[in-house]
């Protein structure tokens, strides 16, 4: 463990020597700070794909803790505008993305081991494709669209979609026995994918969303059929297409759109459609929520909560072994009947809003309990549904007994936390007795 420990420290000062190293270069010749932060990020991605060549898990939690402290270091404001962390967080945005990669690397590196190419080449494509869309937008980039924090081009997400089309090609084909038709549509569903939603995802959340996205593709239709793969291919293109015509009607813009049918389609992905009915009706409660605010963001607030949790729950259910589908959807239930909360808190019919809300998502979740306990292959010892219950109450009369005169902002992250905090306790039970 001691040789480990040394090998974590040592590669956790090497990312500050990248840091340095880029900034004094740039110092030197005049380079730009986006280009710095490319730079970095491709320097990081290789770094990121060597370390299970160097650290067992134990070694790399070690890493993991010691680089969150390191990049912490590095936005100190001091060091983050004029020191070593310059490289980094010179460009002015704001951006979670240097701990949203560290979280990806982490999340594959749980859930891979025995599997080289689902490490391997989610954070390739992370890598090469984003240098390579940032490099050609940035000098050729002519036709521009997005806005805020994403201002990208069409030219850089062609660039992004063939390297990461030829990135999967060239893995899949030398790292793996997937026979050859199936590489071809694997390649083009990883690709559309990982290019709409790096084109789409703000404050560095492409660093997450794009390599957890691909793993779970990869993990999940690796071994299907050229048939399912390409209706998988033509359905995810019809789900875009779809969210595109609703946009409007829904009183959503067509990134929050694409983002929410992001989301879903990676529930309906990992925990097959049925199982996704909870994560959709708190979707619906979102979308009433956003209502009450008069602008789109509660809808991007809950896209990273559902995406997040999912990732929370996919991680520890591979930790300890026991499918935590179970949990996910218990999550949603008590997140959905929060955001029908938090939308009719002003309504003089909020009780009523809220007794319903609770009601329709315990009616579903009790409903769905069966399959989902066929599907994990456990029977709970604990009274679960009572337990869900209670935790959905609580995220519910969290939201109502807010004062009205508290910052409301948007539910998703809290609802998400309280959800967590109090199921996590009950998944541990489940899974060690």
């Amino acid at each position: 463990m001691i040789v480990q420990i040394v090998i974590a420290v040592a590669s956790v000062i090497a990312l500050f020597a990248l840091a340095a190293i880029i900034r004094k270069v740039a110092d030197r010749f005049v380079i730009g700070a986006e280009s710095q932060r490319k730079a970095v990020h491709v320097g990081v991605g290789v770094h990121a794909m060597m370390l299970p060549l160097l650290l067992t898990r134990e070694g790399f939690l070690v890493f993991a803790g010691l680089a969150a402290g390191a990049l912490l270091v590095l936005r100190i404001p001091g060091i983050a505008s004029d020191g070593i962390g310059a490289s980094l967080h010179s460009v002015e945005r704001r951006s979670w993305g240097d701990f949203l990669f560290l979280v990806a690397v982490t999340v594959l590196f749980v859930l891979s081991p025995g599997h080289p190419a689902l490490y391997i080449l989610p954070i390739a494509v992370l890598t090469l494709s984003d240098a390579a869309a940032a490099l050609v937008g940035t000098e050729y980039g002519r036709l521009r669209f997005g806005g805020d924090d994403r201002i990208k081009s069409v030219e850089g997400s062609v660039a992004f979609f063939v390297v990461t089309w030829m990135t999967v090609v060239i893995i899949l084909q030398l790292a793996t026995d997937i026979p050859r038709p199936n590489v071809i549509w694997l390649a083009t569903l990883v690709s559309i994918f990982a290019t709409y939603v790096e084109a789409d995802s703000w404050r560095g959340l492409d660093n997450l969303f794009v390599p957890v996205g691909i793993f779970v593709l990869l993990s999940t239709w690796a071994q299907s059929t050229p048939l399912i793969l390409g209706a998988l291919t033509v359905g995810w293109l019809l789900l875009l297409l779809i969210a595109r015509l609703a946009a409007p009607h829904l009183g959503m813009t067509p990134h929050a759109a694409r983002s929410a049918a992001v989301a879903l389609f990676l529930s309906a992905v990992v925990a097959s459609p049925i199982n996704s009915v909870l994560p959709v009706l708190a979707f619906a409660a979102a979308l009433l929520a956003r209502s009450t605010e008069g602008d789109t963001e509660p809808i991007l607030d809950f896209v990273a909560t559902l995406i997040l949790a999912g990732v929370a729950w996919l991680v520890t259910g591979n930790v300890f072994g026991v499918n935590a589908i179970a949990f996910y959807a218990a999550s949603f239930s008590a997140i959905g009947a929060g955001y029908a909360a938090f939308a009719v808190r002003d309504s003089r019919f909020r009780i009523f809003g809220t007794v319903l809300a609770v009601a329709v998502f315990l009616m579903a979740y009790w409903l769905l309990l069966p399959g989902m306990i066929t599907f994990t292959g456990w029977t709970p010892s604990s009274p679960l549904f009572a337990i869900v219950a209670a935790v959905t109450v609580l995220a519910v009369l969290i939201e109502a007994a807010r004062p009205k005169n508290w910052p409301a902002g948007s539910p998703g992250l809290r609802l998400a936390i309280v959800a967590l905090i109090c199921l996590l306790p009950v998944y541990i039970y489940e899974a060690l007795s």
